[in-house]
């Protein structure tokens, strides 16, 4: 596969999130609409109070961007070779990142802390 295939693959998987955040959007208000014995309310709430279009329009891009990059560098480096897997990188690219941006070593390294200044090493005062 070539390095823009992974690319398009990954997007996709990054799209896949946003549009199961969107769709769980969509239930939580089905839920609101209806009374505990499954009637319609008299007043049902909008749909604007439990989807936020701006938001979702901004996180789509930024998960499509993230899936893509992510599906890109393993292809191209040869460590993915299929489709189905760059799909699943691209769903998992946000939450893989956010894990690795927890990472103490890691968190340091991005920041341009020096290793152990941020939290004190013991015996330093």
């Amino acid at each position: 596969m070539h390095w823009w295939q992974f690319a398009l693959l990954g997007a996709g998987g990054g799209a896949l999130v946003e549009i199961l955040a969107v769709f769980n959007c969509f239930a939580a208000w089905q839920s609101a609409r209806r009374t505990a014995t499954g009637r319609v309310k008299d007043r049902p709430p909008m749909l604007r109070s439990y989807l936020d279009v701006p938001v979702h329009a901004c996180l789509v891009v930024v998960r499509m961007t993230l899936g893509a990059g992510c599906a890109t560098l393993f292809g191209a480096s040869g460590e993915i070779s299929g489709a189905y897997v760059a799909v699943a990188l691209g769903f998992a690219a946000p939450s893989m990142l956010a894990q690795l941006g927890s990472i103490p070593q890691l968190a340091d390294a991005i920041a341009g802390t020096p290793r152990g200044e941020a939290r004190g090493v013991a015996g330093e005062r």
